[in-house]
């Protein structure tokens, strides 16, 4: 087995030698709209050869057991999309039991498919044909995160759907920063732009400290760019707490003429937003990106104030950028799917043994350079999809399918800080019953998103439970979370930063069933038509 070092060795020398051909092609809309409409035209032939080549000839592969317990190989698998099309195919997968959840995605719960059981480790599911040239990370709380290796051609596969977005929504010639969470995950963006011909021109991280090897890494890019004629930024600590200083910064480069994009959390955007408005700034001529968080209508309208626009990303890590905002939405999170990189069904599930019904979206790569295949696999997010015709300059590329009220219900986050519902659970159900009294029906945690715009969490205490500190068990609660190890401690650092938690004295939510749930998804469901788990076409 090759030891970690020496694989770090191996993609620092990879990115040395390949960066300078990477930034060399800049993708263009003109050129990146042909590509789509190749990727439109050729979805089910490039799926079968992907099924084939990282499927059926990779042995350790997970989906080779959950196809092979279905009874279905792959000449069944042609005849099968052939006959009914991708999401035909998909959909008749996923009823034969070949799916992964969230939780045996991430290596935490074992596949349980009729009387066969299956375990997979997060590593079964990387892409076989790849050598990185750099490797990102997943947000983890209980370990360091999912390993994500990414090669070059990801950031490019990424770019085509970006660069015809910025395009059709007039961003092409912003300039672009960034203001997030240290690490590997920020080298994304700032590659991504590159590809574009535009590198981020500033790079602003809101929590000390940066973690080395991100220092280390975003000199190191510095400094090879410049060789290469190419100016990278090196991150510059900017607090979340005073977003005004950002509002202030970007309305200097405003005066100037520039017009800025700035990729960030949702809930940061708002921040800004509402610190520019309180400061009587006009920040006409920003665009935020904003990603990790649902952007509802209170954000939009928020950001609306101070005179800047939104373009809602969906993405996570391990699959790439699922969507961009339409340009004619009909809601704040209405996002076009990018149909020409990605299948997408939606299966009918409970959360928990006996939690609220969801439609959760399951995910198919259709790229070769991915760094996970997937197959039908979970997010950890639902909401709803549906095909209309909305004139857009996307839409009329052939991208129909949109998705919007997009909710997560294996994951709480909240200023682009995730935690698992597993984590919380032994909190819940153990630590603060044990500290302060009471059972675990006593404490719930709830989302709520203020009149701000800022999603914050509730953490329930029943009166049953008696006196408490709510400053101490707020306190409790995150020290917990930070224990978890990886990027927990991050994370609760973050939060706690932005006060995301907040005790409240009530009675616990129950659900229509009576139930009481650790994690109170029933109001998020309400806001959203059911959907069934074959896809509703609007023609």
């Amino acid at each position: 087995m090759i030891s970690p070092w020496l694989k770090d060795v191996g993609m620092l020398l990879r990115l040395t030698r390949d960066l300078r051909t990477f930034l060399r092609t800049p993708m263009i809309a003109e050129q990146a709209i042909e590509i789509i409409r190749h990727r439109l035209a050729t979805r089910e032939k490039r799926f079968l050869t992907m099924v084939e080549q990282a499927i059926f000839n990779s042995p350790r592969s997970p989906y080779l057991q959950l196809l092979r317990a279905a009874g279905c190989d792959f000449g069944d698998l042609t005849a099968l999309v052939n006959r009914e099309g991708l999401e035909g195919a998909l959909s008749r997968l996923v009823e034969a039991g070949v799916y992964v959840t969230f939780a045996e995605f991430k290596g935490h719960k074992e596949a349980v498919r009729g009387s066969q059981r299956f375990s997979f480790d997060e590593d079964d599911f990387d892409n076989p044909f790849l050598s990185p040239h750099f490797e990102a990370r997943s947000g983890g709380t209980r370990s360091p995160g999912t390993s994500v290796k990414i090669h070059f051609s990801y950031i490019s596969d990424l770019a085509v759907d970006t660069a015809v977005t910025l395009h059709l929504h007039g961003l092409s010639r912003h300039n672009h920063v960034i203001w997030l969470h240290g690490g590997f995950g920020a080298l994304i963006p700032m590659l991504l732009y590159a590809k574009l011909g535009q590198p981020p021109f500033a790079w602003f991280y809101p929590l000390k400290p940066l973690p080395l090897k991100a220092h280390v890494a975003s000199r190191y890019l510095a400094l090879l760019g410049g060789l290469f004629g190419y100016a990278f930024p090196t991150p510059v600590f900017l607090d979340l707490r005073d977003p005004g200083a950002m509002a202030m910064w970007l309305a200097n480069h405003l005066k100037k003429g520039t017009s800025v994009c700035v990729t960030t959390y949702a809930s940061s955007a708002v921040r800004i937003a509402s610190a520019a408005q309180e400061k009587g700034i006009s920040l006409n001529g920003v665009c935020f990106i904003t990603l990790g968080e649902p952007f509802t209508e209170s954000k939009q309208r928020v950001v609306d104030a101070c005179g800047a626009r939104a373009l809602v990303r969906y993405a996570f890590t391990e699959a790439g950028i699922i969507g961009y905002r339409c340009s004619t939405p009909q809601l704040s999170d209405d996002l076009h799917f990018f149909s020409d990189s990605y299948g997408l069904v939606q299966r009918s599930r409970t959360v928990g043994d006996s939690g609220p019904s969801v439609d959760a979206f399951l995910f198919t790569s259709l790229l070769h350079s991915v760094p996970k295949i997937l197959l039908n696999v979970e997010s950890g997010d639902y909401g709803l999809l549906e095909r209309r015709r909305c004139g857009c300059g996307l839409g009329n590329l052939g991208l129909q399918d949109h998705v919007s009220h997009i909710r997560s219900f294996e994951k709480l986050s909240g200023e682009g800080m995730t935690f698992v519902q597993t984590d919380l659970l032994r909190i819940l159900e153990d630590v603060l019953p044990i500290r302060y009294g009471g059972t675990a029906t006593d404490y719930q945690v709830l989302e709520e998103e203020g009149t701000d715009g800022i999603l914050r969490l509730l953490l329930i205490v029943s009166p049953k439970v008696g006196a408490i500190d709510e400053g101490t068990v707020c306190h409790t609660f995150l020290e917990e979370l930070g224990r978890n190890g990886g990027y927990a401690p991050l994370a609760a650092g973050i939060w706690r930063r932005a006060e995301t938690v907040q005790v409240r004295r009530q009675w616990p939510v129950a659900t229509k069933a009576g139930k009481i749930l650790p994690f109170h998804l029933v109001k998020a469901q309400q806001e959203i038509p059911q959907v069934s788990t074959d896809l509703r076409r609007q023609k």
